[in-house]
């Protein structure tokens, strides 16, 4: 009753630098089954996703071409992608993303703790090097409910477009259910606190933490990416201010456009997030962030995942 499938999609992960093997590896114990939809990468990617398939069995890997541009391109890969979801709860992970190791124990025994729950928010913190970037709750566990699909670029998972339609034509007869639904949708938007009888929010002992920059070739490469499979000039626009950096000074300018955009600013030790603390699977790429500059594919961690 309480299994569980993870699901994640990747196109040309080794160029742009994603630790997709790490993220794959920090799911597994966690999940029953694991899918993965590859977008007919050409750098190897989808050849690495064929081994670790062979490696664990748990690890299933669909193709899909990605056919369009535009913010939505993600969500619509990985909904396709869900629907081949068997187990009765679902936890979605994109390819920057590493499961710290104290939060499998719990995370795996999510359907028990909160077996009336129907969706879960997650704590995640985006790191760059040694320095936090943005922190923020996503909904990104959930029973497997036709109603519940991911939205946007697939940050989070929320109430389809075709239930939330139904819904309001259910209730036009109703004006007080009407009116209890609009003025939830404001109260949610303005003062959530993302629990109630059907969602939870998880205080896990460690956020699952996201990557966007491990090193500058890749972090360059995910830039043009971006622009162009999501159509962001704003990618586009990033790579000449990167691009003439060195070194440290490269983490150091990028961990300062991050912030920006962010709208928090951290100052002092707010702002670190030391290597120690940081999920053990990715310890030795923050070490050897000015030393290395591709992201490359790691014989232990392969190990890892066939004991998965």
């Amino acid at each position: 009753m309480g299994e569980i499938s993870g699901f994640t999609v990747v196109k040309d992960a080794i160029k742009q630098g994603y630790p997709f093997v790490e993220s794959i590896a920090s799911a597994l114990p966690i999940c029953d089954e694991f899918l993965v939809s590859d977008g007919y990468s050409t750098d190897g990617t989808y050849e690495i996703l064929q081994k670790i398939s062979q490696l664990n069995k748990k690890v299933k890997v669909f193709r899909d071409e990605w056919s369009k541009r535009g913010l939505t391109l993600i969500a619509d890969i990985s909904n396709n992608l869900r629907k081949k979801c068997k187990s009765p709860y679902l936890f979605y992970v994109q390819a920057p993303e590493i499961v710290h190791e104290d939060d499998a124990e719990m995370l795996k025994a999510v359907p028990e703790l909160f077996p009336g729950a129907d969706t879960f928010c997650l704590p995640y913190l985006s790191v760059i090097a040694n320095s936090k970037i943005h922190e923020e709750f996503r909904l990104r566990f959930c029973r497997n409910l036709s109603r519940i699909n991911l939205t946007g670029d697939a940050w989070a998972f929320s109430a389809s477009k075709e239930f939330i339609r139904s819904e309001a034509m259910r209730n036009m007869k109703r004006p007080k259910k009407l009116l209890n639904y609009v003025g939830r949708g404001v109260e949610w938007t303005y003062a959530c606190s993302l629990n109630n009888v059907r969602s939870r929010a998880l205080c896990l002992p460690k956020p699952v933490f996201r990557y966007p920059a491990l090193f500058k070739e890749n972090y360059i490469e995910r830039c043009k990416g971006h622009a162009l499979h999501l159509n962001l000039q704003s990618f586009t626009d990033l790579v000449p201010t990167v691009e003439k950096e060195e070194g440290e000074s490269f983490f150091e300018k990028v961990i300062q456009l991050q912030r920006e955009g962010s709208g928090i600013h951290y100052h002092g030790d707010f702002g670190i997030i030391k290597t120690e603390e940081q999920p053990k699977i990715m310890r030795e790429f923050i070490k050897n962030r000015t030393t290395i500059s591709r992201y490359y594919v790691r014989d232990n961690i392969l190990d890892k995942i066939a004991n998965a």
